[in-house]
């Protein structure tokens, strides 16, 4: 008979898909997202040395370039969202370092131009944070980013109307940012959902082929088991003993794959069949209606099995698998005279101390 297949059902099949988050469909993991960023890291460069001259000193335009550099490689590294809060705390923390070390360095007469990359540079950063499902903690950042700006206006002679000015349009962007991610999110839940029910699909088809291969393969095992008696019986020849001999052999067998159908192994079929070959009577009951848990513990049960029924000699010998739940999983039991068999074996197949 056939070899250990196992059952297969809708609920012990399992598919895993990699659900998609905002940092799949921005693709941060390509090569044209990470020229982007080197992009973003070389405009400012550019910005910093283009605005040197009318800062009061050149350090904090450099400071606030490796800050902005470091936050900008951060924010864009590929990871499952929402990004962590640690990492989101320190993006966060960048943004406060590079204003208070810029703003008090920028001119004070004026109107500001590119000296002011750093609030735009920031806003970038924050604009990730909210793609990458921390909205509100890049709305802190923008509200300390602005009470920064206020602060500094203050200081040095602006009015509060002029330190609005500076961000209103930074502010205008992260608030595109906390609409777009939302939309994307909505997004990525609705592919998650389709990608979901693909598999879900094709676990159901990959459950109903296998059934339709156990079934074909459990046609073609009772073919070849009783077609040839079968043929033999309707061809009108005359039947030896043998022949009868054999005819309860394969009705044996055929009871084993129906009530035994988990013992049914092709080395206990081969024991089985050459012990009722010398008389024995052999039962094959399967009552737990599944295999031992694993392919190993079923090699245990196997070797015992084999070794019960080559060394048993007359009466008969009962292999059963009980049901689930019990502390034995399987008894093997013989009422041979000479050579009495007794062992419980538990569900990983190991005789069990008093068996």
């Amino acid at each position: 008979m056939s070899g250990y297949t196992g059952s297969t059902s809708p609920a012990s099949v399992h598919l895993l898909s990699t659900p998609t988050d905002v940092s799949e469909l921005l693709s941060l993991r390509s090569v044209p997202a990470r020229a982007l960023v080197y992009m973003f890291i070389a405009s400012n460069a550019v910005f910093t040395l283009t605005t040197l001259q009318r800062m009061s000193q050149p350090w904090p335009s450099f400071v606030a370039l490796a800050l902005i550099s470091i936050g900008a490689l951060l924010v864009t590294r590929p990871q499952p969202d929402p990004f962590p809060l640690l990492d989101t705390l320190v993006v966060v923390g960048i943004v406060v370092a590079t204003a208070l070390v810029v703003s008090w360095f920028m001119p004070t007469v004026g109107d500001l131009g590119r000296e002011s990359w750093h609030l735009g540079a920031a806003t970038w950063l924050l604009f990730f944070l909210a793609l990458r499902r921390r909205a509100w903690i890049a709305w802190i950042g923008m509200a300390l980013l602005t009470a920064i700006t206020l602060w500094w206006a203050l200081s040095v002679g602006h009015t509060p109307a002029f330190a609005l000015g500076q961000v209103q349009t930074h502010m205008g962007i992260l608030l595109v940012a906390t609409l777009f991610a939302s939309s994307l999110r909505r997004t990525a839940r609705i592919i998650n959902t389709l990608t979901a029910r693909s598999v879900d699909a094709a676990a159901a088809a990959a459950v109903a082929d296998s059934a339709q291969e156990i079934r074909r393969q459990r046609v073609a095992e009772l073919a070849a088991l009783a077609v040839p008696p079968l043929d033999l019986i309707t061809s009108g020849v005359p039947l030896s003993d043998a022949d009868r001999v054999s005819f309860h052999t394969v009705e044996a067998e055929l009871r084993d794959s129906v009530r035994g159908r988990s013992l049914a192994l092709p080395a206990i079929s081969r024991a089985a069949r050459a012990a009722r070959a010398r008389g024995l009577t052999v039962n094959l009951l399967d009552d737990r209606g599944a295999p031992l848990p694993s392919g190993a513990a079923m090699q245990k049960l196997t070797v015992v099995a084999v070794e019960a029924l080559d060394s048993t000699s007359a009466g008969t010998l009962t292999v059963r698998m009980l049901p689930a739940g019990r502390a034995a999983a399987v008894t093997v039991v013989s009422d041979d005279e000479v050579a009495p068999v007794r062992v419980s074996l538990n569900s990983d197949g190991k005789p069990m101390l008093g068996s």
